[in-house]
């Protein structure tokens, strides 16, 4: 008979379920644009498992399945729940959106940088078209603006501005059709609503004012090394006196950084005159004040943003309804009183996990996805291929007689058991020192044809007193069917 255990979903309500096994997917690659976010990529993953099984998701792996099979294993409560989320996705489809996201990001960053360089550079050209150069107004027109936004950035710091308000979302722009991609919006904007989303737009906002100061700064050079400029500076306001302290106090920190800067006697003399001598030192401070000013500030903002950026990673809120209703079901953990080995009750009969090696054989034909034993009741398998015949069934049962190992046993679904597939799970079974489960695979919708095939595979198999574990999707299927109902 089996044995149905009982899932409490984050709404609260109770679904019966006797499947169990599930697929993990363990290694993955950070990309480019990883720290712009403030979850990071496997916990990213989870929250999308999230969002997606609140709202009735159809897996590739089961979860009701993954959360049975975690029971046993050891380690923190965040780091169970990642694994979960990466073995409910075992086949990297919503891994492999998320990592379209992140690519899509960077390559977007990558295409507003260019664009600024080319702002800044062709900007600086256009004002530096003349020969003669009023030094104040080339200035003023290079560092103006970025003084400017500069100062705005640090004053919404001591302000508490909120970013949200600016800046949209993802969600804002984009409407999917497909469930993943609302659900990646939906992700994204929940992101942007953290505190820690006002460090996200400065990083941004300084490197892409980076990329334009240092287009201006190339061109600025570019057109000092192959045009002869001179230099002068022109007011109604400011005396001689008052325009040499400006440009002391300008050339202070440029000067300290071994650039070279123009004297009292260059300023005076370069009041609507130009003087080709001095040009050099007036070109000198105009790269200092490009470097000191604009560029300087600008990396060290930056800088401060990325590091409050690190600190602020957020983790998983565990507090969630969702994550409080997995923890509940982990912390009722089912021990044999004898050999204190964990056991898996989500089907019948019960399956022991044990020490045992993981072999995993597919009977009677090869399964087009060749890796369907992949993290099964979270254990590592060792594919032993497939048993087409008497023969190599056999050969199979001979190898399990003499070596102990736990047997994974791959059958097609979509048939009613005939006798001849039956007798040779019972004879592996028997074979199996360490036990035997058979996984029930099928990639048809659940249908009333499809209903009633499985009901012949639970009695058969049963009645033979073996343990199974039913297909992802159509357990899921069923489970949601079920809920409708009620």
């Amino acid at each position: 008979m089996n044995l149905a255990i009982c899932y409490k979903t984050p709404d609260s309500r109770i679904l019966p379920t006797d499947e169990k096994g599930y697929d993990k997917i363990f290694a993955f690659s950070l990309s480019l644009s990883d720290d712009l976010f403030m979850l990071n990529p496997s916990r990213k993953l989870a929250e999308l498992v999230r969002i997606l099984e609140e709202g009735g998701y159809i897996f590739a792996g089961d979860p009701v399945q993954a959360t049975e099979a975690l029971r046993h294993v050891e380690g923190g409560v965040e780091g169970k729940i990642i694994r979960r989320a990466e073995m409910i996705d075992r086949d990297s489809q919503l891994w492999h959106t998320l990592e379209q996201v992140r690519t899509g990001s960077f390559w977007l960053w990558i295409v507003a940088a260019a664009a600024m360089f080319s702002t800044g550079f062709s900007g600086t050209y256009l004002l530096m078209d003349s020969q003669g150069l009023n030094f104040f107004l080339i200035l003023a027109g290079v560092l103006g603006m970025n003084t400017l936004m500069l100062a705005v950035w640090l004053a919404s710091l001591f302000l508490h501005v909120k970013v949200g308000r600016f800046f949209s979302s993802p969600a804002t722009w984009f409407r999917g059709k497909d469930p993943v991609n609302q659900a990646v919006f939906r992700l994204y904007a929940d992101e942007w609503r953290q505190p820690s989303a006002r460090w996200i737009a400065g990083a941004t906002s300084h490197s892409l004012w980076l990329c334009t100061l240092s287009g201006m700064l190339v061109s600025v050079l570019l057109l000092l090394l192959v045009r002869q400029y001179t230099f002068n500076w022109e007011s109604t306001l400011l005396s001689n006196a008052a325009s040499v302290r400006a440009v002391e106090m300008l050339a202070w920190l440029p000067s300290k950084l071994g650039f070279p800067a123009p004297d009292a006697r260059a300023v005076v003399e370069g009041r609507l005159n130009g003087n080709i001598a001095d040009a050099r030192a007036w070109s000198g401070l105009l790269v200092g004040s490009i470097a000191c000013y604009g560029i300087l500030p600008r990396l060290l903002a930056w800088a401060v943003c990325k590091i409050f950026l690190k600190t602020s990673q957020s983790k998983l809120d565990l507090e969630k309804p969702y994550y409080q209703a997995v923890i509940r079901r982990w912390q009722n953990k089912i021990v044999d009183a004898d050999t204190r080995r964990e056991t898996v009750s989500a089907v019948s009969p019960k399956i022991t996990l044990n020490d045992a090696p993981k072999w995993a054989v597919m009977l009677e034909t090869e399964w087009h996805e060749g890796t369907w034993f992949t993290g099964r009741l979270a254990q590592e398998w060792l594919d032993k291929g497939v048993a087409a015949n008497r023969e190599e069934v056999a050969a199979l049962e001979n190898e399990l007689k003499q070596k102990p190992a736990q047997l994974l046993i791959g059958v097609r679904a979509e048939t009613v058991p005939d006798r001849g597939v039956l007798r040779q799970i019972v004879r592996l079974s028997e074979a199996a020192q360490g036990g035997a489960v058979v996984q029930l695979l099928t990639e048809r919708a659940l249908s009333d044809d499809l209903s009633e095939t499985l009901n012949h595979w639970r009695n058969a198999l049963a009645e033979c007193d073996v343990a199974w574990l039913e297909p992802d999707k159509a357990a899921q299927e069923g489970r949601l069917k079920t809920n409708d109902r009620t």
